[in-house]
């Protein structure tokens, strides 16, 4: 008895011990200009219903914004960023990928960064919403080939890059005038199925053609996304029109049934 109890306690440290072995991650791709630090990646990311819905419905069945997503200022993210890790326990990954979403609306993109760095420090759970803020800041900031190096955490800890990935690092290319990257990372999307474009993703590539005055390829991307059963909006039709009229070839342009420029 006292033989198979001590296996038995061998055997639950060996698993123990293959399980941190296993959650502990360095990242080692820069986000700032020197590696993130140590930090495990949770496998389960948060639900989108529990992201949108953290706090109780109003009557009107909008929830009401939480604190972490009324900051006004980078200072007052700061000093509320410094509160959440000095609890104990810490608040949960929601909160943080709130306080993250609104720094990156304040267009911080770099301070947002490095609120991401910390939470991998303090060991707050990384789930897809988190790494897509933290992409969308890379490429904001010209830095897409970090937002790609992300992507990779993402595959390497199970989280599923969705559409708005993979929109995020097309906009990076196209900011970047990478539109020949561009247009094999959008077709590498759909003829490997990887995800389908939505109206989002379509535009940001009619814009980087559009920018480089491949407007044939533009248009035939519009009947693409027509023919897919992705409407074309506003937005894809004028950037097309722009563009040709700059070119002088707007009587090339034919609209479709219920879209005005």
């Amino acid at each position: 008895m006292a033989a198979a109890t001590m296996m038995m306690i061998r055997t639950n440290s060996h698993l123990h011990h293959a399980f941190f072995k296993l959650t502990g991650i360095l990242i080692t791709n820069s986000l700032t200009t020197t590696p993130l630090s140590s930090s495990p990646f949770s496998p389960h990311s948060t639900s989108l219903a529990s992201l949108l819905h953290s706090n109780s419905f109003s009557n009107n069945d909008h929830p009401p914004l939480s604190r972490y997503q009324k900051v006004t200022s980078l200072d007052h993210a700061f000093n509320l960023f410094d509160e959440m890790i000095q609890r104990k326990p810490l608040p949960s990954a929601v909160k943080f990928t709130q306080l993250l979403n609104a720094v990156a609306k304040m267009k911080h993109f770099s301070s947002c960064l490095h609120l991401f760095k910390q939470m991998c420090v303090v060991g707050v759970p990384v789930n897809e919403y988190s790494m897509n803020i933290a992409i969308k800041c890379c490429c904001q900031m010209s830095r897409t080939n970090d937002g790609f190096a992300l992507l990779g955490c993402c595959f390497r800890r199970a989280l599923v890059p969705d559409v708005f990935t993979f929109s995020t690092l097309l906009d990076g290319l196209v900011l970047e005038d990478r539109i020949a990257e561009a247009e094999r990372l959008f077709k590498k999307l759909i003829k490997q199925k990887i995800c389908e474009p939505n109206v989002v993703t379509y535009s940001t590539m009619i814009k980087g053609l559009c920018k480089f005055g491949n407007n044939d390829i533009a248009t035939g991307l519009l009947r693409l996304m027509d023919e897919r059963g992705c409407r074309p909006d506003v937005v894809a039709y004028s950037t097309i029109i722009d563009s040709l009229c700059k070119d002088k070839m707007m009587d090339e342009m034919v609209f479709h049934k219920g879209i005005r420029p």
